[in-house]
Order: C-alpha cells, then sequence, then structure tokens
C-alpha cells in the first residue's frame, strides 16, 4: 500500500514538473518530500502521462498524533475549582444585590431589571425569554389547540350529516349488525 502511494506521489509529481523544475531551481523539488534531492529524470515529459489531482486539498492520509489527553487534564483540573467559583463569586462582589430606587418620569424597566440578585438578573436577560414573549408563545398554542378543537366539531358534524343524508363512503356499504359477530370459542379458525 505505501509503495503505491509512493509510486502515484512520484507519477503525479513528474506529470508536473516541467514548469516546478524551472521554479524550484533545476531539479532541487523532491519527489518524496521536503528534503529529498530528486535524481536526474525531473525535468522529462513523458507522453500520456498527466497529473494525478486529489480532491479537497491533497490526498487524504490518517495521521497518527500522540494524544493530548494528559496535557488538557491539567486544564480541566483548573478550569473547575478556580473557574465555576469565580463565575459565581465575580458577581457578588462587583455588583452586588439590586436596591430599589425612583424610577425616572416615562422610564420603562426591562424585564430583567425586576431581579433581585446579579446571577438571576443575567439568566434572565441572556438566556430566558421575555415574559412577553412566553406570553404570546402559550397564546399561540392555545389557538392552535383552539383551531384544532373547532375542526373536530366540523368534521364530526360532516361525518353526522353525511351518514344521515347517505352521502358518504358507507352509502356503498352497508354496516354489518354487530349481533352477527359470534364470539364463541372456535374449534378452527374458519369455524
Amino acid at each position: 500500500m505505501a509503495a503505491m502511494s509512493l509510486l502515484r506521489r512520484a507519477a503525479a509529481a513528474l506529470g508536473t514538473r516541467t514548469v516546478l523544475f524551472r521554479a524550484a531551481g533545476g531539479g532541487r523539488v523532491s519527489l518524496l518530500g521536503r528534503n529529498v534531492v530528486s535524481s536526474g529524470i525531473i525535468g522529462m515529459e513523458l507522453p500520456g502521462w498527466a497529473a494525478v489531482r486529489h480532491a479537497s486539498h491533497g490526498k487524504r492520509m490518517f495521521v497518527i498524533t500522540p494524544t493530548d489527553f494528559y496535557d488538557k487534564r491539567f486544564l480541566r483540573l483548573l478550569v473547575t475549582p478556580v473557574g465555576v467559583p469565580g463565575c459565581v463569586l465575580l458577581p457578588r462582589t462587583s455588583g452586588g444585590e439590586a436596591e430599589l430606587a425612583e424610577i425616572p418620569e416615562g422610564y420603562v424597566p426591562e424585564h430583567w431589571e425586576y431581579h433581585k440578585h446579579p446571577i438571576t438578573r443575567w439568566i434572565a436577560r441572556y438566556l430566558l425569554d421575555s415574559p412577553e414573549k412566553e406570553y404570546e408563545k402559550m397564546l399561540a398554542i392555545v389557538d392552535t389547540e383552539a383551531k384544532k378543537t373547532d375542526l373536530r366539531l366540523k368534521e364530526l358534524e360532516a361525518r353526522r350529516l353525511m351518514r344521515e343524508r347517505g352521502d358518504g363512503p358507507w352509502y356503498y356499504y352497508e354496516t354489518p349488525d354487530k349481533n352477527l359477530i359470534d364470539h364463541s370459542a372456535k374449534a378452527t379458525p374458519d369455524n
């Protein structure tokens, strides 16, 4: 597999060497990589040869890299005991709790300004929807359910009228009487 990959890479390199030969300074471009100096066949043009192109930014290769689990372990151990309490204590020490004050004339407070604690205010401002939006969402749900109920009532009325007037699908097939069904134990399935 590695030999085929090397052969394909060399064939691709040979197809594009005419331009690269002059640009790279007379044969210093490698067939195998950056550091290997190539042989004397670089400038040759072979009939029927073409560049092998791999879509999506080159040939896909599975690169084996060492694990970074143990390197990131330190960060996890640092963030948990230091970062989480820091996120909790920073608003408590910097801002403090909200205090009641006179509201200026014509000022309408935002919905998050009604909460006392700074963390609760932050959650209400950035994570939760406003009470007006929650109310509108609930009204939309109630409206949808009311329309469903109205549609079900109309469907029942339409079925009743079709049954009464005989213009539904049961016009063609008489409904058998339920008393004709035999519920007794049977010796065979067809009995």
